[in-house]
């Protein structure tokens, strides 16, 4: 079952059109355009996971900092 990059729907196969065909909003994309859009998706929260991990790590570190600074009064 493939699932929707535009709204998370199920997908499904259309003979007729030869592609897959939202059954919530009505994106209609062949297998080859599924998955290119997919990998630009999945591209795009590579970035966005490093980013993240960045961030919580300067949280971390600041955290740390700051439980030794009131630890040490």
């Amino acid at each position: 079952m493939a699932l929707c990059p535009e709204c998370g729907g199920k997908m499904t196969f259309e003979y007729k059109m030869k592609a897959m065909v939202c059954n919530s909003c009505g994106l209609s994309l062949n297998r080859g355009e599924l998955d290119r859009y997919w990998k630009k998706i999945k591209d795009q929260n590579l970035v966005d996971d490093d980013e993240y991990q960045r961030k919580k790590s300067r949280r971390k570190d600041w955290l740390e900092w700051y439980s030794k600074s009131k630890n040490d009064k």
